[in-house]
């Protein structure tokens, strides 16, 4: 290996680098090896902390905007070259390895690629499909996947699809769950008791998105209905839990702080759990894909109908040994059920038949092996740094 310092460019706009479990886990892989990195993002209400090894360029309101018109409305390859050009001499530097993560990040990288010869790697979080866009809109991502050097995504469930949508070439796939490396810490410091939970109580909890589609609402509704010794937490990403289910919360006042209670706490990192789930008994995780012709909805709708293993919410809850409720979405309801981490239900009215069961000792043991035997990051690593340094070398064949 050669003994000189590798210069990454990541273009990630979403704007949540590290708070994405496999994306985080990257970027500490890395630097670790002794390559510096360009983040290139949009600001928003994710935490982006201060990380060594890492230059963050940020970009805000009027450029995000500029993006959306020409590569989401007019789809337009012309107006995304020049784009990227004006960016390649105003921000960039010369790099060794581009990465793309989702569609803006691939298209990109691709047309970086054909400036400045890097070579690039293309990430898969989420998947656009033709059938909910449009032809013209997908075109742009068809071209520039015909230049990635390697595409990650999660299992095969979802590689089959993308590689269908995007025309990508089988061979230069590489399967990575999305979850952290090592298994969770928990600390001593819990947010149950911040929140004035008993001891007595056994706690569920939500985390992540607020949104129709994780089915907050109805979790909420039906915990009057649970057994008296179960509480739920609800804990949004980015905190401001509260002010996000001002609506809902109000129809539910006599639960508040008695059965329900609220975080409103913010990590800075996905893999700093460890206060926010210490003294958990169950996490839920519900997903109902919402299918409509609005660009939110292209994220929402058979994005989430194969999920496969790109819930970042169940892994992170078994990386800690919380043993997970969902329902029948993705490959995790059937590898519930295979390896008993869990219960797999309909509908969260059906919590509360869950509860008792899901107490038993065995679903913790079960939960944390199944993230040490199949998610871990740490199984992935040296093939994925493999295949970057042969990229980086020009030795891949």
């Amino acid at each position: 290996m050669k003994n000189v310092v590798r210069r990454i460019l990541i273009i990630h706009t979403e704007g949540n680098s590290f708070n994405n479990p496999s994306l985080k886990c990257i970027i500490d892989m890395m630097l670790e090896k002794g390559c510096e990195i360009d983040l290139r993002y949009t600001e928003s209400g994710a935490p982006m902390p201060v990380h060594e090894g890492v230059c963050f360029l940020p970009f805000g309101a009027w450029l995000r905007r500029w993006k959306s018109l020409v590569f989401d409305r007019y789809c337009s390859m012309p107006l995304a070259f020049l784009s990227v050009m004006v960016e390649k001499f105003v921000i960039y530097k010369k790099y060794d390895l581009i990465i793309g993560v989702d569609r803006q990040g691939l298209i990109e990288a691709d047309i970086l690629n054909k400036i400045m010869k890097t070579p690039f790697v293309f990430i898969s979080f989420e998947i656009m499909f033709e059938s909910e866009t449009s032809v013209r809109y997908k075109s742009l991502e068809k071209k520039a996947s015909k230049g990635a050097a390697a595409w990650l995504v999660q299992d095969e469930e979802r590689a089959g699809q993308l590689q269908r949508e995007n025309l990508l070439n089988p061979s230069n796939k590489i399967l990575l769950p999305l979850a952290s490396a090592g298994v969770g810490v928990v600390k001593v410091d819990r947010l149950r008791d911040r929140l004035g939970i008993a001891n007595t109580k056994k706690v569920a909890i939500a985390i992540g998105s607020i949104s129709g589609w994780s089915m907050t609402n109805q979790i909420l509704e039906c915990v009057a209905d649970w057994p008296e010794e179960w509480v739920l937490i609800v804990h949004a990403r980015y905190g401001k839990t509260r002010e996000l289910l001002a609506g809902e919360l109000a129809a539910l006042a006599d639960l508040l702080d008695r059965k329900i209670f609220i975080s409103n706490a913010a990590t800075e990192m996905v893999d700093d759990m460890g206060s926010i789930l210490a003294g958990v008994s169950v996490g839920l995780a519900f997903y109902r894909p919402e299918y409509g012709k609005s660009y939110y909805g292209y994220y929402i709708g058979k994005n989430l109908e194969h999920l496969g293993l790109a819930s970042g919410k169940i892994s992170t809850y078994l990386r800690y040994g919380i043993p997970v409720i969902i329902n029948e979405v993705g490959l995790y309801a059937g590898e519930t059920r295979q390896f008993r981490f869990g219960c797999v239900i309909e509908q969260p009215e059906q919590i509360k038949e869950c509860l008792d069961e899901i107490s038993r000792e065995e679903y913790r043991h079960n939960a944390r092996k199944y993230f040490v035997d199949k998610l871990d990051f740490d199984i992935y690593r040296d093939e994925i740094w493999t295949c970057f340094e042969a990229i980086i070398d020009g030795t891949k064949v």
